[in-house]
């Protein structure tokens, strides 16, 4: 049978005090973006977001208050997974810093010795109300955060930060596969037996004409591929396929569980346990990940859910849809349509006299594709410019815009990025 985490029922006592809890929390009908929200004695925080992206943090907090008791049951694990807790405000800083705009975030502020949020109630809490009270508003602020996103884009992506200890220092993406699932050929994970097991059953069902379920999972358009091309090391990925049969790994959690698609709904879900070097280990790596990762989330959602993190607030924005064109609209560059056909087309502010160079590279950064256009005088503000991609497969693709000056000759020095305009987008081509 599936090994997955089982939502137990709740105890008599505990579901009347998450009824209670529930209503008080939902008497909050409005929360308003980036603004900090606490559940009872600021054990739990939310700030909340206005992005279909929710992100929490269950093992980084540091609070152990002596009213509430030690956990102590030979399941309980105590360990808190360090700076996970500021891995996730700096996630939230990077989003607001790159694109103007908030994720949903969600932290227990209490240690793990106090409160483990990524447990049924029971474990979590050990019978003690207090404890039981924080780990009901931990999961009804994450239920808040998902009925924004819903009503805001109609689907969304959840993410459940942690950290491991594991020697081999990368990233664990967890879509509730175990490892030896991970490792079963392609035919396998695209049965329905196992995207019903998975996270991000949702997005396998409204993509699969253009994405297969493996190809979610570790495929050119998969998040740890994405995240690996960005230097930091993932399984599943396409460089990383699967754990092998002898390394540590974790598939996800009750958390994972309880609040993706792999229950229905139109929210999917991943488990990222973060290794320590690189990422977790100072304020630096913190930053440079968070940044990364925004990046990363920024293709991720373009391309699967058809959804633009550009700089402006997207609080008024509404989802297209998979399988639906969609422009690419990033910090004054355009790229359209999306999916691209037979022909595309690289919209971007005039600069006078100069040469546009388009090139389209594979995921794994080889480039395929090269075309130079010459732009003159115009008293336009943009300029319009086409590319054929007939002579490529389908797939997932990098399309870089540079310029190049006819002052600057044909050096490789010579050319330059458009200056303040993002230049690298991902592009998917099915003819």
């Amino acid at each position: 049978m599936k090994n997955l985490p089982i939502l137990l029922p709740l105890t008599f006592f505990s579901f009347l005090a998450f009824v209670s809890i529930t209503a008080k929390l939902s008497a909050q009908t409005a929360y308003t973006p980036s603004q900090t929200y606490f559940g009872t004695n600021s054990y739990i925080e939310y700030i909340a977001g206005n992005l279909p992206l929710i992100i929490s943090a269950a093992h980084g907090g540091d609070l152990s208050p002596a009213a509430l008791p030690t956990r102590n049951c030979a399941a309980c694990v105590t360990v808190s997974d360090a700076n996970t807790q500021e891995l996730v405000r700096a996630m939230g800083e990077s989003f607001r810093k790159v694109f103007g705009c908030f994720p949903h975030l969600i932290i227990n502020r209490l240690h793990r010795r106090k409160l483990d949020a990524n447990r049924e109630i029971g474990e979590a809490a050990l019978g003690n109300a207090q404890a039981e009270k924080a780990w009901s508003e931990f999961h009804q602020f994450i239920d808040s955060a998902k009925q924004s996103v819903l009503r805001q884009f109609g689907r969304g992506l959840y993410l459940d930060m942690h950290g491991h200890g594991h020697d081999n220092q990368r990233l664990e993406l967890g879509y509730l596969l175990r490892d030896d699932e991970l490792r079963l050929p392609d035919d396998s994970l695209n049965t329905a037996r196992y995207i019903g097991f998975s996270s991000v059953r949702n997005l396998a069902q409204i993509s699969r004409q253009i994405f297969t379920h493996a190809q979610l999972l570790r495929g050119d358009a998969a998040l740890g591929t994405m995240l690996a091309l960005r230097g930091f090391p993932s399984v599943p990925s396409k460089q990383s396929p699967f754990p092998l049969a002898n390394e540590d790994y974790f598939d996800g959690g009750y958390n994972t569980a309880r609040h993706s698609s792999y229950r229905g709904g139109a929210i999917d879900g991943v488990q990222i346990e973060c290794n320590m070097d690189g990422v977790r280990d100072s304020p630096q790596s913190l930053r440079r990940f968070s940044d990364s990762i925004a990046l990363s989330l920024r293709d991720f959602m373009q391309l699967h859910y058809r959804i633009s993190l550009p700089n402006t607030c997207l609080a008024t924005s509404t989802a297209i849809y998979p399988l639906q064109s969609a422009n690419i609209e990033i910090a004054g560059l355009e790229i359209f349509p999306q999916p691209i056909a037979h022909e595309g087309f690289v919209r971007i502010p005039h600069q006078g006299t100069q040469d546009i160079i388009i090139q389209i590279f594979t995921v794994m950064g080889s480039l395929v594709q090269q075309s130079v256009h010459h732009s003159t005088q115009s008293a336009d503000s943009f300029t319009v410019i086409p590319f054929s991609t007939n002579a490529l497969p389908n797939g997932v693709y990098m399309l870089t815009v540079r310029s190049r000056f006819p002052d600057a000759g044909n050096t490789a020095l010579g050319s330059r990025l458009l200056a303040d305009y993002f230049r690298t987008a991902l592009v998917l081509i099915t003819h």
